[in-house]
Order: C-alpha cells, then structure tokens, then sequence
C-alpha cells in the first residue's frame, strides 16, 4: 500500500511539475512585441502637431494574463488591452480643451514559434465629442466591434513585417459600409548602441497602413522615424521619440469621414 502511495504521489509531483514549466501567469512580457509603427497600439504618449496646435495623447496598456508553452518551441498567450486617445486644442495660457476621445477595450490570443508571430484580437472602440466642440459639431454614435489577424516576421534581425485581416462585427453608423478591412506595416531599426548610464539605443523607421471600406474607402498611412531607447536591449520597456507623418481620415471616430493630414513630434512609453 505504501508503494503505490508513494508511485501515486511521484507522478502527481512530476506531472504537476511539468504543468508548472508550461503555464506562466501573469507574466512579465507579453509574446506578441508591439507594433511601434502603429499609433493605436496600446501605450503611453503624446504627439504635438506645432502646424495645429493639436495634441493627441495615449494611455493604454497591454496585460498578458497567461501563457502556455507546450512541448513544441512554440508559445500561447492569453490576454487584455485597453486605450484612451485624447486629442487637445491648444488656446494659449495653459488652456487645452478636449476636442474628441476614443476608448478601446479587447481581448487577444497571440502565439510566437522563432521569428513568426500571430494575434488574434476581438476589439470594442467608441467615439466621443469633447466639451469644446460638444454644442458645434453634430454628435455622432460611433461605435465598432472587429474582429483582427495579425501575423508578424523577422524576416531579418533589424526588420519585421506585419499584417492580416479584419472584420468588422458590428458598424455604427453606416452598417452597410464593407466590413473586410486589411491592417500592415513594415519596421527597420538599426543596431543597439550603447547610451548614456549604461542604456542601449538604437534607429527606427515604420510604415503602418490601413485600408478600409468605411467613409467611401480610404487609406490612413502612417511614417515614423525615430529612436528607441531601452535599460538594456532584451528589455520589453522602452522610450521612443520620433518624427511622426499621418495621412489618411481622421482617426477619431466622430471625424471619421473627414480627411486629415498632419506632421508630429511625438513620445512614446512602453511600461
């Protein structure tokens, strides 16, 4: 009896192990990397556009609730995101109104095997007028549900491309707007260098476009170029600073249909 307490016992303790190895909860760093090329990926920022006298603003963050790694080198991961993007006049003497907000909420899988990486998220974003522009612009109930495939390669160490389908679920206003839409992006970045307090920095160039059916069709593109800076270079936390060019529709759902082009210096944090 006691052996087979005993047997019963070490295949609890080895099979328990194994599931320890391959579960990880809350871990530190999500498996998916970021897309850096696009302004609507979750983060922390602001971007001033001097030509407008527009600042726009991100607070967002990504939780990767749990990963499973099986006996394969792949990786699973499970988890949240959410983001609020702000845009503010400028009036002069510290007066900066809200002129419009979005708000993203989602739920993602996401694998990673070597190079090549897959997202699926399922997303919710509604659109709101500030209090600036509340009782001049007619308000709009702009609400979208999508679901989006992204797959993402390193095809090189210093370059990465990204892209996939959408679909959009659910469509306020204009629900018989086409609801295939296409999401993608090239990123080239240079070698780390070493900084300053012992930092790694490196070069960066991203080009994120979007094609959509929404407003007539309409292609929103945009070009950053800038620099990344890290405590060492495997760190997932990072400053950016970049020369950002946006053209395309407004990418503020209460403007949706109105074209917009604009230049930026932005920051960005990724915690």
């Amino acid at each position: 009896m006691k052996k087979k307490i005993i047997l019963l016992l070490f295949f609890w303790a080895t099979s328990s192990g194994a599931w320890a190895d391959r579960w990880t909860f809350l871990p530190a760093e999500p498996l998916f990397e970021p897309l850096i090329g696009d302004l609507r990926e979750p983060q922390y920022g602001i971007i001033a556009q001097p030509d407008k006298n527009h600042y726009d603003g991100s607070i967002g963050q990504t939780i990767e609730i749990l990963q499973w790694q099986p006996q394969d080198a792949s990786q699973w991961g499970w988890g949240i995101e959410g983001d609020s993007y702000l845009q503010l006049d400028s009036l002069g003497n510290a007066i900066f109104p809200l002129r419009v907000s979005d708000w993203y909420l989602g739920t993602y899988f996401s694998y990673v095997a070597g190079t090549f990486s897959g997202r699926l998220e399922y997303e919710h974003v509604s659109s709101h007028l500030g209090d600036e522009f509340f009782y001049q612009f007619p308000h709009i109930i702009y609400s979208r549900e999508s679901l989006r495939l992204t797959f993402s390669d390193h095809l090189f160490d210093n370059f990465r491309i990204y892209g996939g389908p959408c679909y959009w679920t659910h469509l306020s206003p204009d629900e018989n707007d086409p609801r295939l839409f296409f999401h993608g992006g090239i990123e080239g970045y240079t070698d780390f260098s070493h900084f300053i307090l012992g930092t790694q920095i490196r070069g960066y160039a991203t080009y994120d476009i979007k094609i959509l059916g929404e407003a007539g069709g309409v292609v929103d593109q945009t070009l950053q170029i800038g620099l990344q800076y890290k405590w060492h270079r495997d760190s997932h936390q990072s400053i950016q600073t970049a020369l950002v060019f946006y053209t395309g529709n407004s990418p503020y759902g209460q403007f949706y249909q109105s074209p917009e082009s604009y230049w930026g210096l932005g920051i960005f944090f990724e915690p």
